[in-house]
């Protein structure tokens, strides 16, 4: 399926954009969480407090928007089988939202502390759900993920540069998104986890004015996306 919003100068500008930072910054597929976000540690201690608040919001009668409903475009990998993927955003790019965020008020104030997490937010993959193989277009970032609620029989597993991850509750990952990665479910189980950016340090002045246009960029296209409303349960 084709991406709607990803035309000619998008791609061209997430291509070249991403040959400079790799030509900056370079790391394997998967990072030690210990030197790239120690903070980890304060997550695991307190994910099954996490894991009671995002529940609870998944067992209310509210309805959580699908990932291609919260950034146009992403059908390709959100809507590719008609199972759903959704998520609860907390935070995107520096700016929380505030509605969600009294709704786990816990987690907040534990994320609150962590200035290097830009975004946070938990995904709920469906039994059977497959995010195909992709890409993120922005090298700024790394993606942490702590598992929450984990199937219990099946395979369910993660998979960046074809090197296979699989979760255990109350465990964490970090990985780099620009590599190809992709997500299976083959259970008939649900799949929750907190997913968080952790901002990239940079060896270099230049990279780091120009990495912080770049975010400034994002969230500007945060906003005229209306993120925050999409994000919204109903």
């Amino acid at each position: 399926m084709e991406q709607k919003n990803r035309n000619f100068l998008f791609k061209f500008f997430r291509d070249k954009n991403l040959d400079l930072y790799n030509s900056a910054v370079k790391n394997p597929a998967y990072l030690d969480l210990n030197t790239f976000f120690p903070e980890h540690v304060v997550l695991e201690k307190n994910w099954k407090e996490i894991k009671k608040e995002i529940e609870s919001v998944i067992n209310s009668k509210k309805e959580l928007p699908k990932f291609h409903e919260v950034d146009d475009g992403q059908e390709y990998i959100s809507d590719n089988d008609g199972i759903e993927w959704s998520l609860f955003n907390l935070k995107v790019y520096d700016m929380w939202h505030k509605e969600n965020k009294s709704m786990c008020p816990k987690t907040s104030l534990i994320l609150s502390s962590m200035k290097n997490v830009k975004s946070a937010y938990s995904s709920i993959l469906a039994p059977g759900k497959h995010i195909p193989p992709h890409k993120g277009p922005y090298k700024g970032i790394l993606r942490y993920q702590l598992a929450l609620t984990v199937p219990k029989s099946g395979e369910c597993k993660l998979l960046v540069d074809n090197i296979p991850y699989f979760w255990k509750e109350g465990e964490s990952v970090l990985f780099d998104d620009t590599y190809t990665h992709e997500v299976q479910n083959k259970t008939e189980e649900k799949r929750i986890a907190l997913l968080l950016d952790v901002k990239r340090s940079f060896p270099n002045v230049f990279m780091k004015i120009y990495d912080g246009l770049i975010f400034k960029l994002i969230q500007l296209l945060v906003v005229l996306n209306n993120t925050f409303k999409k994000s919204s349960v109903k």
